[in-house]
């Protein structure tokens, strides 16, 4: 048992269900960091994580974020995060498990100020985040150029059947596409320069937009799928998009594009969501 938990300083959170992808499960370690700074707790054990939706392929959360990295900044709330996925309540006893998949804390306004900081500042393990800046920094070198662009391009069948099933009035799935695909054509057509580098963050490459991109010889990238694990490849992804330093094109109510759009930080940064 890890020495520095006691069970009246700490809270566990489970992060996984399984429908929860990387920003979910992101989601849920700022909620449980919030709830421990607002409840004045020391430690905040993290359960395991999902690398695929609907599998029970898991792994402990420090093979995803960068726990050490992490704390330094939590310091100054007196938290400390501690991988929880061996802690449970039968070898812990009294352990309050935080497991309810309750976004009220997330959307409260007044926790907004405090979910920016820490958005900004979820650190990943070196084995997702070195392969995402060598593709970046081996385009720029090549190219030698400066200004990155990042289109979050959630056009997923996931994400299309979500549309339809939430929208009102309702709408198809295809109709959720072509609506969703034109709105990032012309978004494309306004903001986006032909010649500038572009990184697509997505799980589909067989769509409209980038057919529009290709036939119309835009400098795009696509950073490939390097494990088999989705919420690994995902984690990679945004660590590319928070390179853009000049136009962000993401998905109105997708939370990758709601945590994205918070960790891409400078003046002069334009950002719209379809």
């Amino acid at each position: 048992m890890d020495k520095r938990v006691n069970i009246n300083s700490a809270y566990k959170i489970v992060i996984s269900q399984k429908f929860t992808g990387l920003c979910n499960q992101l989601w849920c370690v700022i909620t449980g960091i919030i709830i421990c700074i607002k409840h004045c707790k020391r430690v905040l054990l993290i359960d395991k994580f999902l690398l695929n939706v609907h599998t029970n392929l898991y792994s402990p959360i420090t093979n995803i974020l960068c726990l050490p990295s992490m704390n330094i900044f939590l310091q100054k709330y007196n938290l400390t995060l501690i991988d929880g996925s061996r802690i449970t309540a039968k070898n812990m006893p009294g352990l309050k498990i935080l497991k309810q998949f309750d976004w009220k804390v997330i959307q409260n306004p007044a926790n907004d100020s405090i979910k920016k900081e820490l958005y900004q500042n979820i650190r990943f393990v070196p084995s997702i985040v070195y392969p995402a800046l060598n593709f970046i920094n081996g385009i720029r070198n090549h190219q030698k150029k400066g200004t990155i662009n990042v289109i979050h391009l959630r056009i997923e069948q996931d994400w299309l059947d979500h549309v339809s099933l939430y929208q009102t009035p309702y709408i198809s799935p295809d109709d959720a596409y072509n609506e969703i695909a034109n709105k990032y054509i012309i978004f494309i057509q306004k903001y986006i320069h032909q010649h500038e580098i572009t990184f697509i963050l997505t799980g589909s490459i067989s769509n409209k937009v980038i057919d529009y991109l290709r036939n119309n010889r835009y400098n795009y990238f696509l950073f490939p799928k390097i494990t088999p694990y989705r919420e690994k490849n995902a984690a990679m992804d945004m660590v590319i998009g928070a390179q853009c330093n000049h136009v962000f094109i993401g998905c109105g109510g997708s939370s990758f594009s709601d945590i994205l759009i918070h960790r891409i930080d400078g003046e002069n940064i334009q950002k719209y969501l379809c």
